[in-house]
Parts: structure tokens; C-alpha cells; sequence
């Protein structure tokens, strides 16, 4: 390997991580340094609309709506490896559910939401992007769903829990009709 092709490619681990810490952090700065203007992240089907355009915007809408669900929100990453466009991380998301935790449906809609537990929860996830002028242009992930809804309580569900899932779902519905 050449030392340029070296120095590009700590260049893209670089933007990677970078990028997926200012998700945490809610760091426009960085998100705009890191996500490509045609950026699209490929998990957002289940997030709000704002979350599923283009770009370092769509990436902060979905910063947004996770630190909307889960304070002291974290990524650590334990492995980088990058392989032409291609980077992934290996590494875990921690936080702590102290809001409602909502799911959209494809067409926007809310689907369905998790009122807060106050738990906290740490998962494995890998994170998948092809990057473009040192920048993420497309972001897929793997994610570890079962075990934070296991260490949140989301399931099993108690009979208690449902209905205060189900006064989340009508919060969300209401404020959803006022967007």
C-alpha cells in the first residue's frame, strides 16, 4: 500500500467516526463536514420524515429523534476497517430512555411508541457507509433492536407498560398532526 492510499484511508475511518460521534453530540459542524449533500441513510424508513431525505439535514433529523428518546446517547467504536469506498465500525450505542421512542410507518405516519422506561442499555451495532469526496454518502447498519428492548423493558410488556405505550402513541399522534 502507498502512503497516500494509507493516509485516504485513515482520511475515510476519520470522516466515519467523526460523523457517527456528531450524531451523538448533535454537531451541525461536523455533520456538515462529514455527510455527503446527497447522503441517504438506508435505516431511516423507520424514522421521521425529516429523516429520510438527503444530506447532513436528513442525518440531523435523525440525531434528533434519537436524542429525543435517550439522553446521555453514545457511540463507541471498538473496530474500523475500510476497504475502497467502503467503511464499517463495529462498536456499541448506549443511552439512557427518558422520552417517548417513536416508530414511523413507511408512509410517516407514527407506527408506534415506546414511552420512556429509564432504563439504560448498551448494544452492539456495525455501521456500513460508502463514502464520496472523503464524505458518507450512503449508511446502512446492523443493530442489535431485541437486546436494547430487552434491557429497556420494552419486552415482555407488562400490562402497565402497554398502556403507557399507548398514551405515548396518542402523544405522538397529536404532535405529528401539528408538524
Amino acid at each position: 500500500m502507498t502512503l497516500t492510499a494509507h493516509i485516504l484511508r485513515d482520511d475515510l475511518a476519520a470522516a466515519m467516526v467523526d460523523g457517527i460521534q456528531a450524531m451523538a453530540a448533535q454537531d451541525v459542524a461536523t455533520l456538515n463536514r462529514t455527510i455527503h449533500p446527497e447522503a441517504v441513510n438506508r435505516e431511516a424508513v423507520t424514522e421521521p420524515p425529516a429523516a429520510r431525505g438527503q444530506g447532513p439535514q436528513a442525518y440531523l433529523a435523525t440525531a434528533r429523534w434519537l436524542s429525543s428518546a435517550f439522553c446521555d446517547l453514545a457511540f463507541g467504536i471498538d473496530q474500523v476497517v475500510v476497504e475502497g469506498d467502503l467503511v464499517v465500525t463495529y462498536g456499541t450505542m448506549s443511552g439512557r430512555h427518558t422520552g417517548d421512542f417513536v416508530v414511523y410507518a413507511p408512509d410517516g405516519s407514527v407506527e408506534r411508541a415506546f414511552a420512556p422506561t429509564g432504563r439504560t442499555f448498551e448494544v452492539a451495532q456495525a455501521h456500513f457507509a460508502r463514502m464520496r469526496d472523503g464524505q458518507v454518502v450512503e449508511h446502512w447498519a446492523v443493530r442489535d433492536d431485541q437486546g436494547m428492548a430487552l434491557q429497556l423493558g420494552w419486552v415482555p410488556p407488562s400490562p402497565w407498560y402497554l398502556l403507557r405505550c399507548a398514551r405515548a402513541m396518542a402523544r405522538a399522534r397529536r404532535q405529528a398532526g401539528r408538524v
